[in-house]
């Protein structure tokens, strides 16, 4: 600008103090921004900002207090020396998935990381460095003080010396994913012999998926986890684990894979499976856990096994030891073994008739989990598992998979310490009667059925399926009951209680996703005295029956949810009574069963604390009159309810009444509720958590939260509010949480919580169309309680202006900034008003007179406007105008108005409405004009006659001026108040017209009579109105 804006003007150096003044009277903004702070655990998150470089932060940010930096997720290709030496008390950083390799990047773009050499020397308190998903090729400069580090999914090609020697703190080392098949590289992983060997301290080293042939040489002593899993490692000698005497986990998985069960691209073993030397793990005295899954295994050498007594976890899965399970020795001297793991080694389309394992089973004493998947046998029963019959501590036991179609259940009985049976995903249908196994079958003989039929039912296995998640209040209970067993996703049809013989312990039982169709009735369970959890959920039950589960006196939890076949045939009727009956019974779910009508008009219950009747048609149920209003009334300590997802389209105060005043959380989600009566939550005195989001609430207007209200938690996120009342939160006192995500609101006013504000722990207003105009008052409230405010400094963004649309509320300080729009509008009209103050007056003063002729001249020669009779109709039958600023009149015109006269469909008028009918974009005046020319009346809906201005004005001085013209009277007055009717004009024209001036009756009983007036004044022409003894109407001529 020259040296001109060097010197400051006096009055320039006064504006700029007061501005610094203002902004240091302001709340200070979030200190990290546009990151997330967290100083309980000094963490800046920074996750998923698109950020490109790393943020540079403001002196007067905490920044000695920040320990920990994730940048995950962003697009930061390059690292500056300076990005992180501003942390000086920084011990883990994170920069995961910022410039991934080509063959890892969603869209295959290429991407080069640069990192300059002391950019993570100038942060010598590093202890946790990730740099994984990047596409870096060596190893960069790192401090001494690092003790994890990991180098995950990169194009790093070779490891040696002269980059981690000097790391004599590192304890973890990973280096996984830089060569297969999705990250390929032009060899393979290269580590140089005793690259490693000078990390005194690393215990952890894990070198997966990355194409070695052999195991790194030299590796440190004191190493304790060593993964070298899927690779290409296909023999193992002791020479291979030299010096390793420390080790305590050893995975070798993957490296010699049987393809026909792989999930991802598979390279067949070279050899025909890997090749152990007997003496491989021998010197391994310390290992605990050992992973040889995936190795196509056939056998097992009992050698592997004998120089590991502290050996605990074994895996052994996806193999092919389908016959050597059977007989093999190698399992004798586990003593200590805790966990085996024989998944999925079946035989390539076989299915077992029977499966016998070894008597070796029987002496690992100290097994307690053990797990058989996948191993495809059709039948179970006692000589299955009786090599496990009398190990003291196995608690866990998984037969998934195995399609099984035939199962004597029992057999579980005499386990001493079972707690956890699964034999979901198989095909049982019922209880098997075999006859006892004869000894005429060798021990350890497998019989195999072959055939293209077994070959059609048994499709390539493939990783089990995802669970459907079940409700917590029901199934989470079992993982600390003492003995569950699973039997979803089978082929049960009906259940008799001789199925469940020796099973008297079974506390929790899930029969879930199977083809139950039975009519239950109290005979079914029988054996089950001491079940407590029971899920009948997915599938077909039917509730006929008045005592269905009361043989089961200690049952605690139910789920009969998504059993609506049943309630879906027309005609039947389905007895709830049996919840009376079960008297410990807490925890019910009926939820998704479309239950609507034909049921027991009252739940009772004296111990039934949460109810889910979710997914049901309860708004059906209560529009049967006073049938089902009392329906949940009789749970008398009921505290849960949730009538999510049930078309609920209103909730009048008389049906929360008859609610369960013992209610502490009641959850609306998903309805069709676009109104609330908050006062009718006085009828539930102790409720703490209400739930209406998902809704279709359009404002928060009518009332507030009543006194005295011990609401704690509220949730209102996707719906469609866009207004709250001042003071609408104000009277609760207990209100800590507050969700108003996902809904339409343009600002976030102080004045709705009063002094509740300071109290608050949760405010969400995440996903709102916040207008972010210049000084505006959300922001710094918003500031003052941003403890309270989840994702304030990234995640609650602007919906407007345009030009801040999607970016954070502080992408600029919105209370000192500028609005340039306004200022270059405002100068706009002050140019043209003073351009017209100086040229009117000299127009007028020159050529006034003759600008007066000539338009008056103009208006003589032009014809007036009639309508001819061949023209068209009117396209509107009325054009209603009123007063938008007045609520009052606005909500009769939209609610009772319209809907009478629109609403009917043989007597239906088309109305014209300002909100809905005009044009954007066209002028105020041209659409006042062409509504009111386009419409055979006008009526105006008047609430006060006294002072009547703007649209209403306008439009009346436009009929006064198509009477004129035309000659054609078309105005109707609607008064919505008697004492409108003093005014002159009102009093004349009813003495000459009277039929036109309607008055709104205050009685209901007239309304039907000033309805058919309406239409009547709507639908003639006034001249029949007028009275003959004052004049003969606008129409004579």
């Amino acid at each position: 600008m020259g040296p001109r804006s060097r010197a400051l003007h006096p009055l320039s150096l006064l504006v700029q103090a007061v501005v610094l003044a203002e902004a240091l009277a302001l709340g200070s903004l979030p200190a990290f921004l546009p990151c997330e702070f967290q100083p309980q655990d000094g963490l800046v998150d920074c996750n998923w900002l698109v950020l490109k470089s790393v943020p540079h932060f403001p002196g007067a940010a905490p920044r000695r207090n920040v320990t920990s930096l994730s940048l995950l997720s962003n697009r930061i290709h390059h690292l500056h020396s300076s990005d992180f030496s501003q942390f000086p008390s920084l011990r883990r950083l994170n920069l995961k998935w910022n410039c991934p390799p080509r063959g890892l990047s969603p869209m295959r773009f290429s991407c080069q990381m640069t990192i300059e050499p002391h950019t993570f020397l100038a942060v010598p308190t590093l202890e946790d460095l990730n740099l994984s998903y990047n596409a870096i090729t060596a190893v960069p400069a790192l401090p001494s003080s690092l003790v994890n580090l990991t180098l995950s999914h990169t194009n790093i090609l070779v490891l040696d010396s002269g980059s981690l020697a000097h790391l004599a703190e590192l304890r973890a080392l990973f280096v996984d994913g830089n060569c297969y098949y999705r990250n390929p590289c032009s060899a393979s992983l290269r580590v140089a012999p005793g690259a490693l060997l000078r990390l005194r301290n690393l215990t952890h080293l894990s070198l997966k998926y990355n194409n070695l042939t052999q195991v790194p040489r030299q590796l440190p002593p004191g190493l304790k986890y060593l993964l070298l899993s899927y690779n290409r490692i296909v023999q193992l000698g002791p020479q291979d684990l030299a010096n390793l005497t420390s080790l305590r986990v050893l995975d070798v998985g993957g490296n010699c894979r049987r393809c026909d069960h792989a999930q991802n691209p598979c390279v067949e073993c070279p050899r025909r499976s890997l090749h152990l030397h007997p003496d491989t793990f021998g010197h391994l005295s310390r290992l605990e856990g050992l992973v040889l899954k995936d190795s196509s295994l056939y056998t097992l050498n009992p050698k592997w096994f004998q120089g590991l007594p502290q050996l605990s976890v074994l895996d052994l899965s996806e193999n092919f030891l389908y016959e050597c399970i059977t007989k093999t020795t190698a399992f004798q001297g586990l003593a200590q073994l805790r966990k085996l793991i024989l998944s999925f080694n079946y035989h390539k389309r076989v299915s077992f008739a029977q499966l016998w394992l070894a008597p070796s089973f029987g002496s690992l004493s100290s097994l307690q989990e053990l797990y058989m998947n996948g191993i495809f046998f059709r039948s179970l029963n006692e000589r299955t598992l009786k090599s496990l019959a009398r190990l003291p501590k196995l608690h866990t036991l998984s037969l998934r998979m195995n399609f099984i179609n035939q199962a004597q259940l029992g057999v579980f009985g005499p386990f001493p310490g079972l707690r956890f049976v699964d034999l979901s995903d198989n095909r049982i249908s019922g209880n098997s009667n075999m006859a006892p196994t004869t000894g005429d079958t060798k021990d350890g003989e497998l019989r195999l059925q072959l055939g293209s039929e077994e070959e059609e039912d048994l499709p390539p296995p493939a990783a089990p399926p995802l669970r459907t998640p079940t409700p917590k209040d029901f199934m989470s209970s079992c993982k600390h009951l003492p003995f569950t067993l699973d039997l979803s996703r089978n082929n049960l049809g009906t259940i008799r209680s001789d199925m469940f013989t020796h099973l008297s312990r079974l506390q929790c039982l899930s029969l879930s996703h199977n083809c139950i169709a039975q009519a239950v009735n109290g005979s079914q369970f029988q054996p089950l005295l001491n079940l407590r959890v029971l899920d009948l959920s997915h599938n077909k039950l039917d509730l006929y029956h008045s005592r269905p589960f009361t043989e089961l006196p200690r049952l605690e939890a139910l789920d009969l949810s998504y059993n609506s076949q049943a309630f879906g045939m027309q005609g039947i009727g389905h007895n709830l009574t049996f919840v009376a009956f079960l008297p410990n019974l807490r925890h019910l779910s009926l939820a998704y069963n479309n239950i609507n009508s034909r049921v027991s008009p009252k739940l009772r219950s004296a111990s039934l604390s949460t109810l889910d009747f979710s997914g049901n048609a309860v708004s059906r149920m209560w529009a049967e009159g006073d049938l089902y209003l009392h329906f949940f009334q009789g749970l008398e300590v009921l505290q849960q309810l949730d009538l999510s997802k049930n078309r609920l389209h209103t909730l009048l105060p008389r049906t929360l009444d008859n609610l369960p005043k013992s209610l502490k959380t009641l959850r609306l989600r998903d309805n069709f509720l676009a109104f609330f009566n908050w006062t009718g939550l006085i009828y539930l005195p102790n409720l703490e958590v209400l739930d209406l989001a998902g809704n279709q609430l359009k404002a928060l207007t009518n009332d507030t939260l009543p006194n005295g209200t011990h609401l704690h938690t509220l949730d209102l996120s996707d719906n469609d509010i866009t207004s709250v009342y001042p003071g609408f939160f104000v009277l609760a006192g207990e209100l800590r949480e507050l969700n108003l995500s996902d809904n339409l609101l343009k600002t976030v006013d102080a004045s709705w919580f009063g002094s509740l504000a300071g109290d608050l722990r949760l405010l969400d207003v995440r996903t709102n169309p916040l207008h972010c105009a210049c000084g505006a008052p959300f922001v710094e409230f918003l500031l003052e309680i941003q403890h309270a405010v989840p994702g304030l400094p990234s995640q609650v963004k602007c919906g407007s202006p345009n030009q801040l649309q999607g970016l954070s509320i502080f992408a600029q300080d919105l209370r000192l900034c500028l609005d340039e729009t306004l200022s270059w509008s405002c100068f706009g009209f002050s140019l043209l008003a003073v351009a017209l103050g100086l040229a009117v007056p000299t127009l007028q003063h020159i050529y006034g007179w003759d600008l007066w002729y000539c338009f008056y001249l103009c208006q003589a020669w032009l014809p007036p406007r009639r309508r001819r009779p061949g023209a068209q109709p009117a396209p509107y039958d009325a054009f209603v105008v009123f007063d938008k600023t007045q609520p009052a009149v606005a909500d009769w015109v939209y609610n009772e108005l319209r809907v009478r006269l629109e609403g009917q469909p043989r007597r239906a008028l088309r109305l014209c409405l300002e909100e809905r009918d005009w044009l954007p974009g066209r002028a105020l005046f041209e659409n006042l004009w062409a509504s009111i020319d386009g419409s055979r009346k006008t009526v105006f809906v008047l609430a006060r006659t006294d002072r009547v201005s703007g649209l209403l004005r306008t439009g009346f001085l436009l009929v006064q001026q198509r009477l004129l013209e035309e000659r054609r009277d078309v105005a109707v007055l609607v008064l919505l108040r008697p004492d409108a009717r003093r005014s002159r004009y009102v009093r004349l024209r009813r003495r000459l017209c009277g039929r036109s001036v309607l008055v709104w009756p205050q009685r209901p009983s007239g309304q039907r009579r000033f309805w058919a007036q309406l239409r009547a004044a709507l639908t003639r022409d006034n001249r029949h109105f007028y009275d003959r003894n004052f004049c003969q109407g606008p129409a004579a001529e």
